[in-house]
């Protein structure tokens, strides 16, 4: 005898049909005929009089109801008063991911990380750098993963991970031949270009402003990499970015070439309020995939 008979047994009782039950319980008929019967044959004797009107409890079905309903909400009682416990017994953590980043670190890791650590429950949302940053300050993140800040002076910073830059150009283009290209090869191109919310922009001005040029800005992006993408395929310009960030495989006459400069990189991390405590469950986070990436712990 277990509890989910019991459960069927007092929904038929309820509704006085086996075929209205079924219904309701998302089960075949026969299947719930099959589970009463196996309870009738448990206890020894017949619960219902089957007739062409319906059901009817037998004199021993009326005897058992009462302590079948007794039981089942007991069980309920049980099973809600468990849960409710486990989740005040959740921590919480408020994590957030600057564009690009959730997808290298992974989604299946993340819930992974959750049912290795089921008392800890994780609330993520996207920001781009800059709002990742006061985030993490005011107080409304508890860490974020995000590229370096330029100022450490307000943060903790954890290094996780350090990609690769490279020129996404239409084949057309002349520097579509070339293995790698250096900054100083883009000097006469057209860009375009994310918005100062993306660190990764102060990188690339940097570099441009080392390779001694401002760059042409044919288009200027807040967040769309498809509409960078797409003017590369219509042969508007260059855009720089991301390697392992970067996905054109449904392009036709994009070609994507290394940047050959060692300086210039994506270095992204993990932050923290410099003063603030760090609680376990953002410890337990954050070394889970230190870890993954062979870093040091915190």
């Amino acid at each position: 005898m277990d509890i989910i008979s019991l459960k069927y047994f007092v929904k038929v009782c309820q509704n006085n049909s086996f075929t209205k039950t079924a219904k309701e319980l998302f089960i075949t008929q026969q299947a719930l005929s099959r589970r009463i019967k196996n309870l009738e044959r448990e206890i020894g004797a017949p619960l219902f009089n089957r007739n062409s009107r319906g059901v009817v409890l037998t004199e021993l079905g009326k005897y058992i109801l009462p302590k079948a309903e007794a039981l089942v909400k007991n069980y309920e009682d049980f099973i809600t008063e468990v849960n409710n416990k486990l989740n005040k017994e959740k921590v919480g953590i408020k994590i957030g991911f600057a564009p690009g980043t959730l997808q290298i670190l992974g989604v299946k890791e993340i819930i992974e990380f959750e049912q290795t650590y089921n008392d800890i429950e994780i609330h993520i949302a996207e920001f781009s750098d800059i709002d990742c940053e006061s985030n993490v300050l005011n107080g409304n993140l508890d860490l974020a993963l995000t590229v370096k800040p330029r100022d450490l002076r307000n943060f903790k910073y954890y290094h996780l991970i350090k990609e690769n830059l490279i020129a996404i150009v239409n084949k057309k283009n002349p520097l579509a031949s070339k293995k790698s290209v250096k900054f100083e090869d883009l000097k006469n191109e057209k860009f375009i270009l994310l918005n100062d919310t993306f660190r990764i922009q102060r990188v690339i001005l940097e570099h441009f402003n080392k390779a001694g040029f401002a760059p042409n800005v044919y288009f200027k992006s807040s967040h769309d990499l498809k509409v960078a993408y797409d003017f590369v395929e219509l042969n508007k310009g260059i855009f720089v970015f991301v390697d392992k960030l970067t996905h054109v495989e449904k392009y036709n006459n994009i070609r994507c070439i290394p940047i050959d400069e060692p300086t210039a990189f994506w270095d992204a991390g993990f932050i923290v309020k410099k003063d603030a405590k760090i609680n376990n469950a953002a410890k337990k986070f954050m070394n889970y995939f230190l870890v993954r990436y062979n870093k040091d712990t915190i």
